[in-house]
């Protein structure tokens, strides 16, 4: 056995947790080579990120890959780094559901709406000058534009966290239609983490085809362009340096391989509703050979120890039940989740028909999240989703685009669309949601 230090690219640290890797790869081959020897593409969650990233820049030319792409499911966020969208006061209709970035504003009444985020509108701003409530801006600008001019007074667009809040800043607006401090777009980052913080450049993204990557540009103040994946760029690396062990000493430019396989991810049972998409026969035959405690094969890195986990004996935000479904308004990652569910109740929910499908849609709108955890995953290994227990039935319920239609990475779980037509998608299992547990009738 040898033991091999992981770094056989050129490497320019950034800092203890940036790792500027200086051999041009495609998006995909960098993600694959940041998860082997470091933690996984950078991830910039604000200015004091991006200041670490541009201390050390090689060179003013350099763009390299960071872990932002495209999810293809619109999220709403809050303009601050890490809030968490748990109020909502949309207006009746609202929000309008489509595939495209969307702000959000409040009306005279109090209400939020979805507007194109070009429009000029005044604003609020949040706690100007270290005071608390709001400051009302009168000089209409795009929600962008506002965004800046907030954060150039060291404030933010506001956050509504409650009603209470919500009437403060009506009345801060003197009953005029204001940007306040959400928008909608589909970035996310690789490792799952929230997504909440944007530094595009003017005019980014533009969603050009095939523009799902992004880079940071180094001579633009480390401000963000999308790019085609499959363009070789230098990249960004995150997280502390890995040892690798391997049976064979690589050479100079090969990467070290890793030989041992993860034995901590969720059980695939036996027996599995599947939805394949290619040759589904086969490989439910192959999964129904697997007991549980099998992997699904991926190497990654570990999936979260539940049983370690602290979870609440009881959801903070509350939980809403009907008949034997409970919907819990606490944000927990899936596997939190479902080891919430079987503590507490049965399980996650299990969506095996149209009536449960309509049960469930009808709870979800009382979610606090933009998406609702169910019992479905994803293995990577054999390519379909199953539930994360036996459950006949042959009902599915996807999104465009989602489901069998497409090609997703490991650790990605199931979830219904708190909003619109309730929908499933797929989604990194670290996202923390609101989720529905299955209950005993009574």
């Amino acid at each position: 056995m040898f033991l091999l230090f992981a770094g056989m690219c050129p490497v320019a640290l950034i800092s203890s947790d940036f790792h500027l890797i200086t051999q041009p790869k495609s998006y995909d081959d960098a993600k694959t080579y940041c998860r082997h020897f470091y933690g996984d593409l950078a991830t910039v969650h604000n200015l004091s990120d991006v200041n670490h990233l541009m201390a050390s820049a090689l060179n003013d030319s350099t763009r390299a890959w960071i872990g932002l792409e495209n999810g293809r499911v619109w999220w709403w966020h809050w303009s601050q780094p890490d809030q968490i969208l748990d109020y909502v006061n949309w207006g009746p209709g609202e929000p309008q559901n489509k595939s495209r970035d969307g702000c959000a504003a409040m009306d005279g009444r109090g209400r939020w709406f979805e507007s194109d985020c070009a429009a000029l509108r005044s604003f609020l701003c949040q706690g100007v000058g270290g005071t608390g409530g709001y400051t009302l801006v009168g000089e209409a600008k795009s929600w962008r534009d506002a965004q800046l001019h907030c954060r150039d007074l060291l404030s933010d667009l506001v956050i509504v966290r409650s009603a209470e809040t919500n009437e403060a800043a009506l009345r801060a607006s003197a009953s005029q239609t204001v940007w306040i401090g959400l928008f909608k777009d589909p970035w996310r980052w690789s490792d799952g983490s929230p997504a909440s913080f944007r530094h595009w450049k003017p005019s980014q993204p533009n969603y050009l085809e095939g523009q799902d990557c992004v880079v940071t540009v180094f001579s633009d103040q480390g401000k963000w362009n999308d790019l085609r994946c499959g363009r070789r760029r230098h990249f960004v690396c995150r997280g502390a340096r890995k040892y690798v062990t391997t049976t064979t000493a690589a050479t100079s430019d090969q990467e070290p391989t890793r030989t041992t396989r993860n034995t901590t991810a969720v059980e695939i049972w036996t027996h599995l509703t599947v939805w394949a998409s290619t040759n589904a026969s086969s490989e439910a035959a192959a999964v129904s050979q697997l007991t549980p405690n099998a992997t699904d094969g991926a190497t990654r890195s570990p999936t979260p120890d539940v049983t370690t986990a602290r979870l609440p004996s009881q959801p903070t935000g509350g939980s809403m039940r009907s008949e034997n479904l409970i919907l819990i308004r606490e944000n927990l990652t899936w596997i939190q989740a479902l080891s919430y569910c079987r503590k507490n109740h049965m399980d996650l929910v299990h969506i095996t028909t149209r009536d449960v499908q309509e049960k469930v849609a009808a709870i979800a709108k009382n979610s606090t999240s933009p998406h609702v955890w169910i019992g479905l995953r994803y293995t990577c290994l054999f390519n379909f989703w199953f539930w994360a227990t036996s459950a006949p039935g042959c009902y599915q319920n996807w999104a465009p685009g989602q489901g069998p239609q497409r090609d997703y990475g490991c650790r990605v779980t199931g979830a219904v669309q708190a909003t619109g037509g309730q929908q499933w998608v797929g989604l990194p299992d670290g996202e923390r949601l609101n989720f529905i547990c299955s209950a005993c009738a009574g």
